[in-house]
C-alpha cells in the first residue's frame, strides 16, 4: 500500500477500530478498564441473584413486588432518584419487603457518560439521599444506567464508596419484547454465581409497559430453580455490604449541590 492509500484507507480505519475498541470498554459489563466492576458472584456456586433497574414507578414495581412476594424471592432494586422522591412509599415497601435498595443515578440520562466527574457525584449523591430519606439507609452498591461506564463515572461511585454492579445476563425487557423471549434468554444461560437484569420500572421522562416483565417472573424463577440454583439477595451473592452507614455532612453536601 502507497504513503497516499494508507492515509485514505488506513487512518480513518484506524480512528474507527479505536473508537469502536473505546465504545466496548464503556458497554462490556466485565470490562474492568475503567475501574473495578462486579459483574457476577463466585463461579461454579448454587446462588443466583435477580435485579430490577429504573424504579420506583407506579404500576410495573408494585406488581413485581407481588410477585416476588410469592415467589419468596429477594432481589435487588436500582432506582432512579428523581422515582424515589416521586414515590417514595414504594421503595419503602421493597426495604419492608426484604430486597435491597440501589443507587442506578438520579436522572438516568442516556448521554450522561459524556458528563464530568461533578455531575456524577451529584448523580450519586442526590440518589443516595433520596434513598435515606425513605429507608434510612444509604446504599453502598450502584450501577450506571445502561451499565455504561467512564473514568468520571466509575470515579464517583469509588469515592461515594460504592460497589458498581454490571451483570452477567440480562433480559432485554428495557425494550417491547415478550415473556416468552425473556425466558428464552435468561433461563438456559443462567449459571450459578450470575447477575441477573430486569427492569421493573421506567426511566424519568421514559415510557414502558412492564407487563411482559411481570408475566416472566413466575415461569422464569421456575425454570432457574428446577436446574438447582437458589435465588439469593445480590449482596449475599457477592459477599459485600448493601448499605453503608450515613456520613457525617452529607446532606449539608447534596443540599450545596441544588
Amino acid at each position: 500500500m502507497s504513503l497516499a492509500s494508507y492515509w485514505y484507507w488506513g487512518v480513518p480505519a484506524a480512528v474507527i477500530g479505536a473508537a469502536g475498541a473505546t465504545v466496548w470498554t464503556m458497554l462490556a459489563p466485565r470490562c474492568t478498564w475503567w475501574g473495578d466492576v462486579v459483574p457476577s458472584g463466585t463461579g461454579g456456586s448454587s446462588q443466583i441473584a435477580l435485579t430490577f433497574d429504573d424504579g420506583s414507578t407506579p404500576g410495573g414495581t408494585a406488581r413485581v413486588l407481588d410477585v416476588l412476594g410469592e415467589l419468596g424471592v429477594p432481589v435487588a432494586f436500582f432506582v432512579g432518584g428523581r422515582n424515589v422522591r416521586r414515590w417514595p412509599e414504594l421503595v419503602r415497601r421493597m426495604d419492608r419487603e426484604g430486597h435491597l435498595v440501589a443507587n442506578h443515578s438520579f436522572d438516568h440520562s442516556r448521554v450522561g457518560f459524556f458528563r464530568g466527574p461533578w455531575y456524577w457525584r451529584r448523580q450519586i449523591a442526590e440518589t443516595d439521599a433520596a434513598i435515606e430519606a425513605a429507608i434510612g439507609r444509604r446504599p453502598a452498591m450502584f450501577r450506571p444506567p445502561m451499565g455504561m461506564k467512564s473514568n468520571f463515572i466509575i470515579g464517583a461511585a469509588r469515592d461515594a464508596g460504592q460497589a458498581v454492579i454490571t451483570w452477567s445476563h440480562r433480559g432485554m425487557d428495557g425494550v417491547q419484547t415478550t415473556p416468552e423471549r425473556i425466558c428464552e434468554r435468561l433461563g438456559p444461560a443462567a449459571r450459578g454465581g450470575d447477575i441477573l437484569i430486569l427492569h421493573d420500572g421506567v426511566e424519568p421522562n421514559g415510557h414502558r409497559d412492564a407487563s411482559a416483565t411481570v408475566a416472566a417472573l413466575k415461569p422464569l424463577v421456575s425454570a432457574i430453580r428446577d436446574r438447582g440454583l437458589r435465588f439469593v439477595r445480590l449482596d449475599e451473592l457477592i459477599g459485600r455490604p448493601g448499605y453503608a452507614e450515613a456520613r457525617a455532612g452529607q446532606a449539608v453536601i447534596v443540599e450545596s449541590m441544588r
